[in-house]
């Protein structure tokens, strides 16, 4: 008897289901419309304007590139400091950095004109160097080897120098950095905290 006491409800419940299925594929397209609320504008939802105010402000808040190029000389600098302590982690943590940041530098203006107004494709620029010189450089702090270091990262300036050239920036010329961007980070591995 409990059984199918059940046996029924669970029959009753699965043809409510079915029923309440049935009547809503029956309700008018018109009817779920009203019922949802104002119609959609007629391009497909998207309201023209509003969307071109987010992309007007969008633009007015991307940094320069020059500022993300700020940021490329601030991890690379510090890159160098962390190499002569042979703090190899923050080593790697800068190297990241710098490759994070010049690729965001590239997101924001992927393709320069120089001074004649050709194009200066970026990207193509910084790929072989990626793959050549900062592979080098990513090498040679993994494998902890402070030589191999050094002619990697004169390398990878000489490189970027020729990326500035290309940009008709001449007057932009990376060098081995003589004093630390940051006197808030230790390169120091062995260092105490706090000092």
């Amino acid at each position: 008897m409990k059984t199918n006491i059940i046996v029924r409800s669970l029959l009753l419940i699965a043809g409510g289901a079915v029923l309440g299925g049935l009547f809503v594929a029956r309700v008018s397209p018109l009817q779920r419309t009203q019922a949802a609320g104002p119609a959609a504008p007629a391009n497909g939802g998207v309201d023209v304007a509003a969307l071109r105010a987010d992309v007007d402000h969008l633009k007015d808040v991307v940094p320069s590139q020059s500022h993300a190029m700020t940021d490329v000389g601030y991890q690379f600098a510090n890159l160098w400091f962390a190499a002569e302590k042979r703090n190899w982690p923050l080593a790697t943590f800068y190297l990241n950095e710098t490759r994070s940041h010049i690729r965001w530098t590239i997101r924001i203006r992927p393709v320069r004109k120089d001074l004649a107004g050709n194009p200066v494709d970026l990207k193509g620029i910084f790929d072989p160097i990626e793959n050549g010189v900062m592979a080098s450089l990513k090498e040679a702090i993994e494998k902890k080897d402070r030589g191999q270091f050094v002619t990697s990262y004169k390398q990878t300036l000489q490189a970027c120098y020729a990326c500035h050239k290309a940009s008709d920036k001449p007057f932009l010329r990376p060098m081995i950095p003589v004093s630390e961007s940051q006197s808030i980070i230790n390169p120091d591995p062995n260092a105490s905290w706090p000092e």
